[in-house]
């Protein structure tokens, strides 16, 4: 399966920094994150933010991190993250695995973000009529050729493999999540995963004037979601009828699990990132939309609306 290069370039490592030089800091890519985007009330204009798994948030919260994208010159340069280290969580779900930070890229970096209207909520689902079997893909981090001149992602590929109506039990406890037939490694955490959704093509009438339909694929690829981590099990308990999970030390299913794409959504409307949003609308409003050259020179502003 052939993916755009559009996705690749909404990727970005989460890296633990070991020394910052002149050139920029420098360390091992750990995780996986991605651009997001949401719409501002000025025309032209979106909100730029970086999201990931609020499990790799926790993990490295105590040390010096960096966010590495490609630039566009060549080689890597550091992500800004307005709220450093702020990550900002869903507004009422604990067991959410997913954090998001407002950003400012790089002058010369290569990004492209997802829009929100791309992510899938519960209507959507139901209106394309996603479900098992379904298409799914995800780029990420892979771990073990991290230290490259650029940041390479890696596909993982696979299928929907369930969307049960009820919690399922992670290491947050029990959460709404997707399981989806695509082995999840080490670095894939935060990754989007994304599905194509399997349309019903009209074909011709049936016998009573009813439509009858054929299978097809329709090229209307959304976000699902973001991968949480794989769904492991104890080598000594992998013939148990009751088991254990253990991401770190058990045996890889192949089975990923991904946080809906509703709960980021909820996410980047948290009230607090809602209310930053409005009142910079205002504050465009009343002095005029600014063009790209003057957004360039207000780096320090927390609040920054991106063309």
């Amino acid at each position: 399966m052939r993916i755009s290069d559009y996705v690749l370039d909404s990727i970005g490592f989460i890296c633990e920094t070991s020394i910052r030089e002149v050139s920029g800091p420098k360390g091992d890519a750990c995780a996986t994150g991605f651009f997001v985007s949401v719409k501002s009330a000025i025309k032209g204009h979106r909100y730029l933010y970086f999201a990931t798994a609020k499990h790799v948030a926790q993990d490295l919260r105590d040390r010096d991190i960096h966010i590495l994208i490609n630039k566009r010159e060549g080689g890597t340069g550091e992500l800004l993250a307005c709220d450093r280290p702020t990550w900002y969580t869903h507004p009422s779900d604990d067991t959410c695995d997913v954090v998001v930070v407002p950003v400012i890229p790089n002058l010369d970096a290569v990004f492209n973000s997802v829009p929100m209207e791309h992510m899938l909520t519960p209507d959507e689902i139901k209106e394309l009529s996603i479900g098992i079997g379904d298409e799914v893909y995800s780029v990420g981090l892979f771990a073990e050729v991290a230290n490259t001149s650029r940041n390479i992602p890696i596909l993982r590929h696979g299928n929907i493999s369930m969307m049960p109506a009820e919690q399922l039990q992670t290491e947050l406890g029990f959460a709404d999540v997707y399981l989806v037939e695509a082995r999840s490694i080490g670095g894939m955490s935060g990754s989007p995963v994304f599905v194509r959704p399997t349309g019903h093509l009209p074909f011709g009438l049936r016998p009573d004037g009813t439509q009858e339909t054929i299978m097809g694929l329709v090229d209307r690829t959304k976000l699902l979601g973001i991968i949480h981590g794989h769904w492991d099990v104890k080598e000594t308990d992998i013939n148990s009828y009751s088991i254990i999970q253990d991401r770190k030390r058990g045996v890889n299913y192949g089975i990923a699990i991904v946080v809906p794409a509703i709960k980021l959504i909820e996410t980047l409307n948290r009230p607090e990132l809602l209310e930053r949003r409005m009142k910079h609308d205002e504050t465009l409003k009343k002095k005029g939309v600014p063009g790209m050259d003057s957004a360039r020179t207000k780096r320090d502003e927390a609040d920054q609306a991106f063309t």
